[in-house]
C-alpha cells in the first residue's frame, strides 16, 4: 500500500468509498433517519457533494491510499495560510480494508503535508457516535477542544 496525491479520475471512487463508509457516522444520515429525504435527496447524495467541494477547493491537498491499482481510502485537507491551521474535512477507508492502519497512515501523511505547507496546527472532527474517530484521533495526537450539537427542524 502506498499513499499518493489525488488525481481527477479518483473523484467518483472517493465518493463511492464515502457512501459505503459514512452512513452510520454522518450528520446527513442522522437528519434522514429523523426527517426522511430532503427534497428527494438522500444522505449519500448530499455527502457525495461534500467530496465534490473538497476536490474543487483543495485538490492538491487530497491524499489517496492505493494498493495494486485499487483505491483503499483517502483523506482531504484544507490549508489556511493566514492562521496556519490545517483542516481535515473528510477521510474514509473501504469497509473491507478497515483495521489495517490505513486511516492512521493517511492522517500521518496529511500531518506531514500540513507541516510542509507551513501549518502549525491541525484540526479534525468526528461525531460522538463514531467510535473509530473517538479513539484514532486522540491516538494520533489530537486533543479535544470542543463538542458541538447539531439541531435540525422542519420548516
Amino acid at each position: 500500500m502506498h499513499i499518493r496525491l489525488y488525481r481527477p479520475e479518483d473523484r467518483e471512487v472517493l465518493k463511492d468509498i464515502t457512501t459505503r463508509t459514512f452512513g452510520p457516522f454522518s450528520i446527513d444520515g442522522n437528519i434522514e433517519k429523523q426527517f426522511g429525504l430532503l427534497n428527494g435527496t438522500d444522505w449519500a447524495w448530499r455527502k457525495r457533494r461534500h467530496i465534490d467541494a473538497d476536490c474543487d477547493a483543495q485538490p492538491d491537498g487530497i491524499l489517496v491510499a492505493e494498493e495494486e491499482g485499487r483505491v483503499l481510502g483517502y483523506i482531504t485537507t484544507r490549508f489556511d495560510s493566514a492562521t496556519r491551521l490545517g483542516w481535515i474535512p473528510n477521510m474514509a477507508v473501504e469497509p473491507d480494508c478497515q483495521g489495517r492502519g490505513i486511516g492512521r497512515q493517511l492522517i500521518e501523511a496529511a500531518l506531514a503535508l500540513f507541516r510542509r505547507r507551513g501549518m502549525t496546527h491541525a484540526k479534525i472532527e468526528t461525531l460522538a457516535q463514531n467510535p473509530v474517530g473517538q479513539n484514532l484521533y486522540p491516538d494520533c495526537g489530537f486533543q479535544e477542544v470542543a463538542r458541538q450539537v447539531h439541531y435540525v427542524m422542519k420548516l
